[in-house]
């Protein structure tokens, strides 16, 4: 990467005047921790939830910054008292896509972008789709919850949508491996909060809203109305929304009455706005997945997948759709849909014929869970078990939702901690409880490990054991801290030694 003169990346951002004396000032990096700072770096000082940047402006000059930013917001802060330029930009967070696309050249526009939203599904579609992707041969960069990176390559996320400065580096990264489609799981902190506001998607999809993040947004409505952002002009070129779904349902409507013009593939339920509609008729769950006719715009196609569970055959579709917006044929991709695998954590199965089945998924909402349950009760013969927890410092009104539902459709519930972080783990379990009817039927264990082994070794044969909301994850957030916890491999290990 070649340096970029600072008073090129601000040019219209700040006054002729303060832009001139920047010329000389070249930049080599730029980072919003002071830590990562290296020599000739710009350091981006926001004023963050947790601490203050403008604090570290005098450590970041130790490290070899040459100039620093801040928001324009308070006009107290003192910046004459520094070694180094601190130049202050109004709505600094809301223009950092913009510097860093001038710093990395532009890489989104010589790359094909899909950008996958919604409340559950979009790291599974995200998945599919790099997966299918690399099947027909070509090289998916893969962005969200399980990492960045080549497809199978991935890199762990501090964020499901990065800030947006690392998305660009990704982005310019993405390009220099050879990338030709990025796949981007955007959630509703992202678009919020200007992370994506440089993008335009080439395919925006829309997987489902349900009840999460109320403790971001406060109301369905914001909730709702931050995922649709993506689906403006401003952000995307063609469109995939599960027609099915109320909020989808509301959006299309909107768009009609506004006599929108718009390139939409719906899936589910068709409708008149629709370029392309999507439906699975003659679905069939077995041990191995499922199969289905597929009708695309009034086609019939055969398809054929291993995956478990109803909600995967929307993840198919919505993956499908995706790239039949991106320009691949009905016939290309469902010639490769049986090579399709289980993504890791979703709904993967660990077991055998002489072991009850056990299944880790990543299930942390209400209707995540009762997707899972639901789905995994076509497939059970014998007695449906869930292990599940909610996570502390969160949506606490989810809590006694999430343990109604666990009541209504599996057989035997386990309640255990699920980053509990600071809050008291009985505090979570006792607001679990008040979903609860029949609490003589529950098990409550403080210890994940424990309960997770103590259950798989109870089921039987022909049961299923659901271990919900870990997924992918290998790690715990306790109130002592971050602890190493892999529910995958203490799955994988426990039925072994069933044997």
């Amino acid at each position: 990467m070649n340096n970029k003169e600072l008073s090129h990346l601000l040019d219209g951002l700040v006054a002729n005047t303060i832009a001139n004396k920047l010329k000389n000032i070249d930049i080599s990096c730029i980072q919003l921790d002071s830590r990562l700072v290296t020599t000739n770096g710009l350091f981006v000082a926001l004023h963050g939830a947790q601490t203050d940047g403008r604090l570290y402006i005098n450590k970041a000059a130790e490290l070899g910054a040459v100039a620093a930013l801040i928001d324009a917001d308070d006009a107290s802060f003192d910046t004459s008292n520094f070694s180094i330029p601190v130049i202050a930009i109004d709505a600094l967070e809301s223009k950092l896509g913009e510097i860093a696309s001038r710093f990395y050249d532009y890489p989104q526009h010589e790359l094909s972008i899909i950008g996958i939203t919604g409340t559950n599904g979009k790291t599974t579609v995200n998945q599919l789709v790099g997966q299918w992707l690399t099947i027909l041969g070509k090289k998916a960069y893969c962005m969200g919850t399980l990492g960045n990176g080549l497809y199978g390559q991935l890199v762990d996320s501090p964020n499901t949508t990065l800030n947006a400065i690392d998305l660009i580096a990704h982005l310019a990264c993405a390009k220099q491996l050879g990338a030709s489609h990025v796949v981007m799981e955007v959630s509703s902190h992202g678009l919020s909060l200007g992370r994506v506001n440089r993008l335009h998607f080439d395919v925006a999809a829309f997987t489902n809203l349900t009840q999460d993040h109320l403790d971001f947004h406060g109301t369905m409505q914001a909730y709702a109305d931050a995922k649709h952002m993506l689906f403006t002009d401003a952000y995307s070129k063609t469109i995939v929304l599960n027609g099915a779904d109320n909020v989808a349902k509301r959006w299309i409507a909107q768009w009609q009455q506004q006599n929108r013009l718009v390139e939409l593939t719906c899936i589910n339920e068709p409708s008149v706005l629709a370029l392309n509609n999507v439906m699975a008729k003659n679905i069939a769950f077995d041990q191995q997945g499922f199969s289905a006719s597929l009708s695309v715009n009034n086609n019939s196609f055969n398809l054929r997948t291993k995956l478990l569970g109803a909600f995967n055959v929307d993840n198919v579709l919505t993956a499908f759709s995706c790239l039949l917006n991106a320009g691949f044929s009905a016939q290309q991709l469902l010639e490769h849909a049986s090579k399709l695998t289980p993504v890791a954590g979703r709904m993967e199965v660990f077991g055998n014929e002489n072991t009850p089945s056990v299944v880790v998924d990543y299930a942390h909402t209400p209707d995540a869970l009762k997707q899972a349950l639901s789905a995994l009760r076509v497939h059970c013969r014998g007695e449906l078990w869930v292990v599940f927890g909610c996570g502390g410092d969160r949506d606490v009104k989810k809590r006694p939702l999430m343990a109604a539902i666990a009541e209504q459709y599996a057989d035997n519930l386990v309640i255990t901690q699920d980053n509990s972080r600071s809050e008291s783990p009985s505090a979570i379990f006792a607001d679990m409880l008040e979903g609860i009817e029949n609490k003589e039927w529950v098990t409550v264990e403080h210890d994940r490990t424990f309960a997770v082994k103590s259950t798989i070794e109870r089921a039987k044969v022909g049961d299923i054991v659901l271990l919900a909301g870990k997924g992918h994850e290998d790690y715990q957030i306790l109130q002592c801290g971050r602890v190493d916890y892999d529910e995958r491999a203490l799955a994988q290990t426990t039925v072994e030694n069933l044997l």
